[in-house]
């Protein structure tokens, strides 16, 4: 009989688990303690990397999610959709490990970034890409069924894997926006408000790039439903 822990896998590791994971490597990424400004450079490391790394596959979810609903398949779309949605939720809390760096330690860590900014993030970028063409291929299929969205939001019922998708667009515009504004709230915390960030960038940048929505429209609807139920409560 095999031994089964002995790994059969290419590559470096002392088991299969660390091959196939790449392990050596991965955990090889960060700095070693003795190139550290700061100890706490540790944690900023481990913290963005990981964080790439999720958003990484929330992108990949999305971007499957994009080609099943061009495809019609809105109950496997909206089922990736909830997978990268739940996957986001992780790079949103992580932002709090990186506020237990005093804003003095913080200083020491940045002054060996170069010009390096978190809105240079491949990750979020990623997401950036992704959400307009997400939108797009929601949109398309609105306009093969001959609907907008506010005959999508009355007759849920009736379409409800559209309406199900629509719902966890609005999941997914709600998390970006939820990642920005705590992006924003951690600059504002550890240097200040009425600053200048790395790059050259105002804090009150990030403010004004939180107030951006990938989907309006899916948010409008909301103030048109309310607004009839408040005539119609009146009329009655």
């Amino acid at each position: 009989m095999d031994d089964l822990r002995k790994p059969i896998l290419p590559g470096k590791g002392a088991s299969d688990y660390e091959r196939y994971l790449r392990t050596d490597e991965l955990l090889a990424l960060q700095k070693g303690p003795e190139e550290f400004r700061h100890p706490d450079e540790m944690t900023f490391m481990v913290v963005h990397q990981a964080s790439e790394l999720l958003l990484k596959g929330v992108a990949w979810e999305l971007e499957r999610a994009r080609v099943l609903i061009a495809d019609g398949d809105f109950f496997n779309s909206a089922r990736l959709l909830r997978r990268g949605n739940h996957m986001l939720e992780y790079p949103i809390s992580m932002l709090h490990e990186l506020e237990t760096i005093t804003p003095y330690d913080y200083h020491l860590i940045r002054a060996g970034l170069g010009h390096g900014s978190g809105l240079d993030s491949p990750g979020f970028l990623g997401l950036l890409h992704i959400g307009p063409r997400l939108g797009e291929a929601f949109q398309s299929q609105l306009t093969r069924l001959n609907l907008i969205v506010d005959e999508l939001y009355r007759r849920h019922a009736e379409f409800f894997g559209l309406h199900d998708l629509a719902e966890r667009l609005l999941d997914f515009d709600e998390r970006v926006h939820l990642f920005r504004f705590h992006h924003l709230k951690l600059a504002q915390r550890i240097i200040g408000s009425g600053v200048v960030g790395t790059m050259g960038t105002p804090v009150e940048v990030l403010h004004q790039r939180m107030e951006h929505l990938f989907y309006k429209e899916l948010w409008d609807v909301r103030n048109r439903i309310t607004a009839q139920a408040m005539q119609k409560e009146q009329d009655d």
